[in-house]
């Protein structure tokens, strides 16, 4: 056999080696990630990581804390004050029982919840509006991640007015009930800005860890 059969021979053998082998799925090379790809998997998954600040309310006097003061107008004088914490969670709270300038019923409840996280507090957040027999009235913005208010009126031989607004701000859940009694109800436009107002004085009071 020539040299030059030999060597067109073994050209066939190695053109039908690289054949076979494009053709094979299992044969064909993986290329390593590019350093481009691994830094857009790192940047797409930094938000998810992202914390924000977690609050403690446990250690918090809120009978001793809550500025009455937006309350001024309404002639309100507190009877007493119950510390009691909000049930089932870490947290304080503050109920004070309160009298008007005419001797009807007001009341006043504050609290601040801190579950273990935000999704703890998310939790907390949305079961208060599956429980209450409130009415809602829509939500709020501004006031932290989620926010919203509920009304009520009854006649428990007065005309009682109610107005809620609870708000999540990250683990921190803040919820301010103010209840008047009178001959007439008290408007929901005076008692809105000044639950608001009191919830927001709130948020701001409970500490971070």
């Amino acid at each position: 056999m020539s040299a030059v059969t030999c060597v067109s021979r073994l050209v066939v053998a190695l053109v039908a080696v690289l054949a076979t082998a494009a053709c094979d799925g299992a044969s064909a090379p993986v290329s390593p990630p590019t350093a481009g790809a691994a830094t857009s998997s790192v940047a797409s998954t930094a938000p998810a990581a992202s914390v924000g600040p977690v609050y403690r309310a446990q250690d918090l006097e809120l009978c001793k804390r809550t500025d009455l003061r937006p309350l001024a107008e309404l002639s309100l004088t507190v009877a007493r004050t119950d510390p009691k914490p909000p049930l089932g969670q870490p947290g304080a709270a503050c109920l004070f029982e309160m009298r008007t300038k005419d001797g009807h019923e007001a009341s006043l409840r504050v609290e601040a919840s801190t579950p273990a996280n935000a999704e703890e507090a998310r939790l907390l957040y949305r079961s208060t509006g599956r429980v209450t027999v409130m009415t809602p009235v829509g939500g709020i913005s501004g006031v932290g991640d989620e926010a919203e208010a509920f009304t009520r009126r009854s006649e428990p031989g007065f005309k009682y007015a109610e107005y809620m607004v609870h708000a999540r701000m990250g683990n921190l859940v803040v919820k301010v009930w103010l209840a008047i009694g009178g001959a007439s109800y008290v408007a929901t436009e005076t008692l809105a800005p000044k639950a608001l107002t009191l919830l927001r004085a709130t948020q701001a009071a409970v500490p971070t860890v």
